[in-house]
């Protein structure tokens, strides 16, 4: 399969889960690190991020930058490596974390993006943690 290429000013729906499907936000601080991250990184790499959930077994990320591919392959490997570095760490884990690389799916117009700004907005409705979208403390 052919992997798409990233091009500037283009918005994608970037996504990982952890390996096995196993829980690696198990706590506040995990979210917020992650969160954290996100923020510190997307400044350096002029990564604009459109919106965000963290489930406690994968992420989705809605993603673009003017500067292009690099900027985001950039923000995207160190955000899951500073991620997957801090999880080994704190619970005496060795090996990956998340499922291989991440996967970036481009979105070519509003509609999509509201569709997929949509659906990540109800990922944790559907997987049955809170009952209305608004009231999940890891997205945004």
């Amino acid at each position: 399969m052919r992997i798409p290429t990233l091009c500037k000013n283009l918005a994608y729906h970037v996504f990982n889960r952890a390996i096995s499907k196993k829980t690696i936000y198990k706590d506040l601080e995990d979210y917020n690190f992650f969160k954290l991250r996100i923020e510190q990184y997307k400044k350096k790499y002029d990564v604009e991020v459109i919106s965000y959930c963290i489930m406690p077994n994968h992420y989705h990320l809605i993603i673009r930058s003017s500067k292009g591919a690099k900027n985001i392959s950039k923000f995207m490997k160190c955000l899951q490596q500073s991620y997957s570095r801090k999880f080994n760490f704190k619970y005496e884990h060795s090996g990956h974390v998340f499922q291989g690389a991440y996967k970036h799916v481009p979105i070519k117009s509003n509609l999509e993006l509201a569709r997929v700004i949509q659906y990540i907005a109800e990922n944790p409705v559907k997987a049955g943690l809170v009952k209305r979208a608004e009231d999940w403390p890891h997205s945004g």
